[in-house]
């Protein structure tokens, strides 16, 4: 009687297995949503430019002097200063971790630039904007202790513990951080 009630479930299942795949590949049961519209391969639509359309917003920094919206109507006007930047870096210090005991950080280059000549400073790291988009690069000098960074095995089985300077990108009207290394 035991093979009987299997033979049974067994059939019982092939058959649910059956009808259940008969529903399921029924072309009538089918959705006739249409697939989301393709758009061509670099273009940017946009009826104003809004940035968050197309990029993402970066993480909050910068304090402003302007609202951010005025700038973009004069996209070569920064929104914030190089003592803005100094303030940031004294209050939150530099992303990587904290500096080597005795350190000071220092400011080595600041400089209002495009996105494109951002990135060449930055051996073609990307900063996420358009190639002429503002942004303000920032290269600092520590040396910094790497606590926030994970960094890949040396050949020799040891990682690298420190970086002597560091890199970050802001956004010229919005005062977001968008980017930064060692």
């Amino acid at each position: 009687m035991t093979r009987f009630k299997i033979w049974c479930s067994v059939a019982l299942l092939l058959a649910l297995l059956v009808i259940g795949g008969a529903i399921i590949s029924n072309p009538a049961t089918a959705s006739n949503n249409p697939p989301p519209p393709k758009h061509p391969v670099g273009k940017i639509f946009h009826s104003t430019f809004h940035l968050s359309q197309t990029y993402v917003d970066g993480i909050p920094a910068i304090s402003v002097h302007s609202s951010p919206g005025s700038t973009l109507r004069n996209p070569s006007t920064p929104a914030f200063s190089e003592n803005d930047v100094v303030a940031f870096l004294n209050k939150y210090g530099f992303y990587a971790g904290p500096l080597v005991q005795g350190a000071h950080l220092k400011i080595v280059f600041f400089q209002f630039v495009t996105a494109k000549q951002a990135s060449d400073l930055m051996q073609g790291e990307s900063v996420g904007r358009p190639d002429n988009y503002l942004v303000c690069y920032v290269k600092v000098r520590g040396p910094f202790l790497l606590t926030n960074v994970s960094m890949f095995r040396l050949p020799n089985g040891q990682s690298q513990s420190t970086a002597e300077f560091g890199d970050m990108v802001f956004d010229g009207h919005t005062g977001n951080d968008l980017v930064w290394g060692v």
